[in-house]
């Protein structure tokens, strides 16, 4: 079963995630500082997406939503 705080701790927190491309592999290269929603972390990852660079979204639980074509599952 879970409890509100449960879901509070996977969805309050989220951070842009950085990935850069070596060769034919993908790696996690840095992260962003904690935002206080998803929505503020989309922004964020839309614009440095725009700007060339290959990231994801992550929760404070350690999900990922990957943003970005090519990103390793």
């Amino acid at each position: 079963m879970v409890n509100g705080f449960d879901q509070a701790l996977g969805t309050g927190m989220w951070r842009v995630v950085f990935y850069e491309r070596r060769g034919n592999r993908v790696a996690m290269n840095r992260t962003a500082p904690w935002l206080t929603t998803k929505k503020l972390a989309l922004s964020w990852a839309n614009w440095f997406s725009v700007r060339g660079h290959c990231v994801a979204i992550q929760n404070q639980a350690g999900g990922l939503e990957r943003l970005s074509i090519g990103l390793p599952g």
